[in-house]
């Protein structure tokens, strides 16, 4: 069964020892402070993204190591530095796929716009909303590159996932969007009130872990045997 020392950091690597086996062997991965998805609480890494991958690894005897990021922003050139092998749990993109491997999907997730319930002057619902409304989303995330590829007015993002209610309360922007789950689980541990927002799904994707194409070409048959425990492990649930 895979093991790690669930030592965190925001900034830095820390590589954990596994005596029995050789670094070579080992996967580097990266995973961000995402809740519901992953997360640190109370010294260990918590979440639904965190613990499939764990027992996706286990099935499979891998060891690992972890760095828990604020966001997937320096990732990909960690990637192309080859100290990283791979991050999760992330959507797929063309800027991603360019250096990395998506798995199939581990879990579905959904994108959705959030407002004030007391500002109804701008929402998503208007044809004008795309031209005008001024939104956000988490920087350096896939939300927030997808915003800016579909001609939205992008207005500057916050590196926590936290920080967007921020820009609403203070009526920095009219919009932000982030994963559904992750609205209901900063919200549940705030002092907001659900019904102080309003939600809309604008996009159904999947979540998976992207391995790096180098990491790959020396490790070939690494993402089939994946893939299949991930087919396990969603059959399983």
């Amino acid at each position: 069964m895979s093991r790690f020392l669930p030592v965190v950091s925001l900034c830095c690597l820390y590589m954990f020892s596994y005596p029995h086996q050789a670094m070579a062997e080992r996967l580097r991965m990266a995973m961000p402070d995402y809740p519901p998805f992953s997360y640190q609480q109370d010294d260990a890494f918590r979440g639904e993204g965190y613990d499939a991958f764990v027992q996706i690894m286990a099935e499979l005897d891998r060891d690992y190591t972890i760095e828990l990021v604020p966001h997937f922003g320096r990732v990909l050139l960690e990637i192309e530095q080859g100290s990283l092998d791979g991050f999760f749990m992330a959507s797929p993109s063309e800027e991603r796929d360019a250096v990395a491997v998506f798995s199939e999907p581990v879990i579905d997730t959904r994108w959705v716009w959030v407002w004030l319930t007391a500002k109804q002057d701008v929402t998503p619902a208007m044809a004008s909303f795309q031209q005008h409304a001024r939104v956000s989303a988490q920087m350096n995330s896939n939300i927030y590159r997808w915003l800016n590829e579909q001609g939205y007015q992008v207005a500057a993002g916050t590196n926590d996932i936290r920080g967007l209610f921020a820009l609403l309360d203070y009526g920095r922007v009219d919009a932000i969007m982030l994963p559904e789950a992750t609205f209901y689980a900063v919200i549940a541990d705030s002092e907001w009130q659900e019904e102080r927002y309003q939600r809309q799904v604008e996009r159904e994707l999947a979540f998976g872990i992207y391995l790096s194409k180098s990491h790959l070409a020396q490790n070939p048959d690494l993402m089939t045997q994946i893939n299949e425990a991930i087919q396990r492990y969603r059959a399983s649930r």
